[in-house]
């Protein structure tokens, strides 16, 4: 050590001397009552929140973790927004090297390859965690808070509903000669709609699949296939079960609306192009809602069509949950902090909904005044809550190597809908990639 660097050294250390004593003394001068008030807010518990979300979500999210930590002297949260593609697999990493974030977030149907991560609320080392954080399964949406539960045990907490619906422009449906107040439902009314924004209008018709990411081509793909009554795997989950004619019906209709139809183009952004007013209609989730509101546009929500038998659109939940701890770094206290901190949230997912565009779970919030009242329920959050009720809503695939057959599958798909592969080609080489995953 250097001698400015020993002296720097004692000078620190002289210095902490005097601010203890100092402290020390006025802590003598209070009584026993405010010495253990001053020493309980200098104490505060910071625990770590890891999620996925991204754009209008993320920004929802980070409203709330900072209302939290206004609301709580003793317990704040540290945000950490990670990205979508990574988010498991950096979980996992986490978990496995014994530094995971105190509460994160697991979709609903991603529990079966998940679970393994995940802290069993009400087998945890600190006890019953949902008895400790007051949660009851009454005051939580029945088909999602049943969702959270595999082999016999309970590992997450419902946050939310969501799914894709259908976003189109107004004032380019007036333009084309359209009804604005009257969107379309029918496959029938959908495509004279697409063809009239086309000839008639400078703009893009129509995006089915969002920003038109590979998993998003494969969303979009599906709800064609779900809608006929399909499943992506056998009933014994062993095999694929799409390339067939129904299958083939969903791809040719999707691939075709770009190379056939000409509504649209491959490769484009439908988040960007309905941004920008350029495009008449966008199959997208509820999460669009801020961008949507924000852009300026005059956008109207409806029900996604019937395109085949059935009316049918992607969903899925997003669930608080706690990852599994190793003792000697996060104590039983903490524990069951996380798990106050997880019903808070919840009590104050109205603020999910407002500004998230997403169907919180958590039954007083969903009937919040404040959520009722607000722009995202009367345009948006009415008609996702009825495809809800209606049973429109379609969940995805539930397997435990449901993340390696959608990778699997959407290589492909997405070489189809850019119209390097015929959609039978696709089918074909999706399926041999998918029954490989499934028999190692």
């Amino acid at each position: 050590m250097e001698w400015w660097e020993s002296l720097k050294e004692a000078r620190v250390k002289r210095r902490q001397v005097l601010q203890a004593a100092a402290g020390a003394a006025a802590l003598a001068a209070l009584s026993p009552v405010r010495v253990a008030s001053v020493l309980a807010q200098a104490r505060v518990l910071t625990l770590d929140y890891f999620t996925l979300f991204h754009s209008g979500d993320a920004a929802a999210m980070d409203r709330i973790v900072r209302a939290f930590n206004e609301a709580n002297t003793t317990v704040k949260l540290n945000l950490l927004q990670g990205q979508w593609a990574e988010y498991y697999a950096q979980l996992f990493a986490a978990v496995g090297a014994g530094n995971a974030p105190q509460i994160g977030i697991c979709h609903s149907s991603r529990v079966m390859d998940v679970y393994r991560a995940l802290t069993p609320l009400e087998e945890s080392r600190a006890g019953n965690l949902l008895e400790s954080g007051g949660i009851r399964p009454a005051e939580y949406a029945r088909s999602v808070w049943t969702s959270g539960v595999y082999q016999g045990k309970r590992y997450l907490v419902p946050l939310d509903s969501h799914m894709w619906g259908f976003w189109y422009n107004k004032d380019l449906f007036r333009r084309a000669g359209l009804d604005p107040e009257k969107p379309p439902e029918t496959r029938e009314e959908f495509e004279r709609a697409a063809d009239a924004i086309k000839s008639r209008t400078n703009a893009f018709a129509f995006h089915p699949a969002e920003d038109a990411l590979g998993r998003k081509i494969r969303r979009a793909w599906e709800i064609f296939f779900w809608g006929q009554g399909a499943e992506l795997l056998t009933p014994d989950g062993r095999r694929a079960a799409f390339n067939n004619e129904r299958g083939l019906a969903a791809l040719d209709y999707l691939v075709g609306m770009i190379h056939r139809k000409g509504w649209n183009q491959p490769g484009t952004d439908g988040f960007k192009q309905f941004a920008a007013g350029q495009l008449g209609m966008l199959l997208a989730g509820n999460w669009y809602f801020p961008t949507a509101k924000a852009s300026g546009v005059n956008f109207g929500f409806h029900y996604v069509p019937k395109f085949f038998e059935r009316p049918t659109t992607w969903g899925d939940s997003h669930n608080l949950m706690i990852p599994r701890q190793r003792p000697d770094r996060v104590t039983d206290e903490m524990l069951v902090a996380s798990i106050k901190a997880i019903k808070w949230i919840n009590q104050h997912s109205d603020l999910w909904g407002i500004y998230g565009g997403h169907i919180p779970a958590y039954l007083p919030a969903l009937q919040s005044p404040a959520l009722r009242a607000s722009d995202t329920w009367k345009i948006a959050l009415t008609k996702f809550a009825d495809m809800a009720n209606r049973g429109y809503v379609h969940y995805p695939l539930v397997h435990p190597l449901a993340p390696q057959v959608h990778a699997a599958i959407e290589p492909h798909i997405q070489e189809a809908y850019n119209g390097r592969v015929p959609p039978k080609d696709a089918l074909a080489r999706a399926e041999a990639e998918v029954n490989r995953v499934l028999s190692t």
